[in-house]
Order: C-alpha cells, then structure tokens, then sequence
C-alpha cells in the first residue's frame, strides 16, 4: 500500500531530528516521575484494599497530567505543520507536486498524530500499572488512552486550521492555544449560562431516574459534549465510581452531573466522545477547504 507522500517526508523529517528525542523524553520523564511520586506508598509495602483508592487516585492524576502534556503538545505541532512550510519557502514545492489539499493536510496530520499517539502508547506502561494498584481492568485503561488520542486529534485539527490561516508559526501557535482556551472553555461556560445552557429545577431531576438514556442525554444542553475535559472526567467517574465531588463542586455542574448519573456516565462519556469526532472532521474539513482556496489562489498568481 501506498503512503501518503507528504505523511511519508514529514514523518522522516520529524524522526530524524534530536528535537524528537527530546519531546519524547521529556513527556516520559514527567509522567514517569509524577507517577512514581504518587504511587511511593506502595514501595516495600505491597498493595491491600485500603491502599487502592490511592491508586485509583493515581490513575485519575496520571490521566490529568497526560490530558495537560497533550494540550500542550499537540496544538503546537498541528500549529506549525503548513506555516512552517511557508517560513521555510517550501509550501509551493508542496502545491507544485499536485497532490491536492487533502492529502496535504491529511498527510501533515496523521504525522503529527502517529508522533502524539506514540507519546500516549510510551505511556501506556506506566498507565497499566492502575491495574495493579487500582484493580482497574487493562480495557479501561485502553479506553482512555484512546479518548486521549481523539483529544489529542481534535486539538491538532484545531492548530492546522490555524496553520492554514497563518503566514507564521508563532502567529499559528499563539491562535490555536487561543482557539483551544475559547473552544474548551466557551463550551463549558455555555453549558452553564446562555440560552443553550441546562435549565434543570429540582423536580425535572427527580424524574430523570424514569427517564431512559437517549432521553436524558437529548435533554441535556449540547456544548456540554464538546468540552474534552467534562467526557474524560465522566469516563473516569465511570471507570473508578469517584469524582462525584470534582464534577459536582469544583467543575460546578451539579445538575449535569445528576444528568450524567441517571443517563450512565459511560453513555455521557460516549457522547462526548462522538462529538469530539464530529468536531474534529469539520476542523479537517475546514482546514482542507483553507487549503485548496490558498492552493487555487497560488495557480492564479502563477
């Protein structure tokens, strides 16, 4: 099978600098490091029942770090990956081959992608080790290393629309950790005030226990599912039964959270789940269409 030209150059162009090796090391370091800090009371002492909330516990803060290396990994890379080609005068060679915009963008994507995704599998080890001292079963945490890799997608698609709009990288770094604030934060704030935000009283949520799923979820206001941090802490709230007090007083969703509780917080993560998919194919198809208008606006000058 064919590769795609522009994944196949990009992705030896990546592995072949000492810049890889450094990323790669430092987000290991920080996780491996972070992870042994949480998990020392297990060191010499073995694991017993009373000790594995606190690996649970670990699992949940294991998740979060590696929720914030990615946001702060991912949108850089989407984020320099066409308007790095323009500072380096390579961008018309790219348009020159006639490849297309889509295989263009698809192809500086997926290489950006297979690098995030090999940063989350490295760590997988590390995550496994829930499994020991949690009891949480080796698919949960499959689970959420995939929910990481459909974050880690979405911010990327975020930083190649920016990319694609940008002359520079720095401008393109500095408008997708922008977009990437406005996007997870907008979406929770208009799940909380506005006019798409939940209007629950106290007797609609005493009636949501005769409610079935599809019911409680279509009720509940639509940003919610677009906000990456709400589904991951629902799918962990699934995995390990805690983090009812975070959702309900430190997130401030109390009533979403009684929603999420009656619907099942697997289906609620599996919404948002299907919603950070769906946004990220329009961020694919909005930068494609960027793309091809630059790529069109290219040949009329030439």
């Amino acid at each position: 099978m064919k590769l795609n030209p522009i994944f196949e150059s990009s992705a030896r162009r990546r592995m072949r600098t000492g810049k890889t090796a450094l990323i790669l090391t430092a987000y290991m370091a920080a996780l491996l490091v972070f992870s042994l800090s949480r998990l020392s009371v297990f060191f010499g002492q073995g694991v017993t029942v009373g000790r594995m909330r606190l690996g649970t516990e670990a699992y949940i803060w294991q998740t979060a770090l590696q929720l914030a290396l990615i946001v702060v990994v991912a949108p850089a890379l989407g984020a320099v990956s066409i308007a790095g080609e323009r500072e380096r005068q390579t961008f018309d060679l790219l348009l020159v081959t006639g490849v297309g915009a889509r295989k263009i963008v698809l192809g500086k994507l997926m290489e950006s992608f297979a690098f995030i995704a090999l940063l989350i599998l490295a760590g997988a080890p590390v995550m496994m080790l829930a499994h020991v001292t949690a009891g949480i079963p080796v698919l949960r945490v499959l689970e959420t290393l995939i929910y990481l890799m459909a974050i880690a997608l979405e911010a990327l698609a975020v930083g190649m629309v920016c990319s694609a709009l940008c002359r520079r990288t720095l401008s393109a770094m500095v408008m997708t950790y922008l977009a990437i604030g406005l996007l997870g934060g907008g979406a929770w704030a208009l799940a909380k005030h506005g006019p798409l935000a939940a209007h629950y009283t106290y007797e609609s949520l005493r009636v949501l226990g005769g409610m079935s799923t599809a019911q409680i979820l279509m009720g509940m206001p639509l940003p919610v599912f677009f906000c990456p941090a709400v589904g991951l802490v629902s799918l962990l709230a699934h995995q390990t039964g805690i983090l009812h007090t975070t959702m309900q007083s430190t997130l401030r969703l109390f009533d979403i959270y009684s929603a999420m509780k009656a619907a099942g917080f697997g289906a609620a993560a599996a919404a948002c789940f299907g919603a950070t998919c769906l946004s990220t194919v329009l961020l694919i198809t909005l930068a494609t269409g960027i793309v091809h208008l630059q790529t069109g606006l290219s040949y009329q000058k030439g």
